[in-house]
């Protein structure tokens, strides 16, 4: 008897045990995403520093760093997509304590192709799955556009979201993202319904700025969570300010 090949293996198809998951959401099937859990989160852990990934009862980890930190090969999405599973059991054990997450940063670029900014996307949409399914994990998906343009995607699977997540830290001293950062809370406002809490990534103790910049989501009564991490706890000290 002749014996059946294993396609999805040949392939590289080891996606679809996360995409089939769940459903495909708009003109690019961006894998569909919900988080229904408004945890108070008090502090970010930085996913390069593991002696920060309990600094608090509510810390969730984040990837807000250079990808080169986090991605690579043998970052997490290359351990998924070609089904590594030693690499995943590496990450397996290094997050077991976490119970938050903030989907991965995979950065977005506004002078790249905007093929690589959709497959960044999908990227962090399909570890954010991981995460959940592997690690019983609240995972918080995040908010992020390059310009004005991807903001027609950036939310597609998201629509049933209570709270998601913005990284400031770039964008808020950049005076050409800042517009990019600001029109796109307020798209996200206007477009999740559900929406009631935005968790902010900051490392600026200028609160009054960050507000601010938030202050259409404010004004819709949103709550929003200025979480402190590693680099805003050193500005502060510092008195410095980006």
């Amino acid at each position: 008897m002749k014996r059946k090949k294993n396609l999805r293996k040949l392939l590289n198809l080891g996606i679809l045990d996360y995409t089939n998951l769940t459903y495909k959401i708009g003109d690019l099937d961006m894998p569909y995403v919900r988080c229904s859990t408004i945890p108070h989160i008090d502090y970010l852990a930085t996913y390069s520093q593991p002696c920060t990934y309990n600094m608090t009862p509510n810390t969730a980890l984040s990837f807000f760093e250079y990808d080169l930190f986090f991605d690579g090969l043998y970052g997490l999405w290359n351990a998924i997509y070609y089904g590594v599973k030693e690499l995943q059991e590496f990450y397996l054990e290094r997050f077991a304590s976490v119970r938050f997450f903030i989907a991965p940063d995979y950065s977005k670029c506004g002078d790249i192709p905007e093929i690589e900014n959709e497959h960044r996307q999908f990227r962090s949409r399909i570890v954010a799955i991981w995460l959940t399914m592997n690690l019983n994990a609240v995972v918080i998906p995040l908010v992020s556009c390059a310009n004005l343009h991807e903001m027609k995607y950036m939310l597609d699977g998201m629509e049933d979201c209570t709270v998601v997540a913005f990284n400031l830290k770039g964008p808020m001293g950049d005076p050409e993202q800042q517009p990019i950062l600001i029109e796109s809370i307020k798209y996200t406002v206007d477009r999740l319904n559900k929406l009631q809490s935005i968790i902010v990534y900051t490392s600026s103790p200028d609160l009054d700025k960050v507000y601010e910049i938030c202050d259409y989501a404010v004004k819709k009564g949103i709550d929003i969570q200025i979480p402190d991490n590693m680099l805003l706890s050193r500005n502060r000290l510092l008195g410095g300010d980006c």
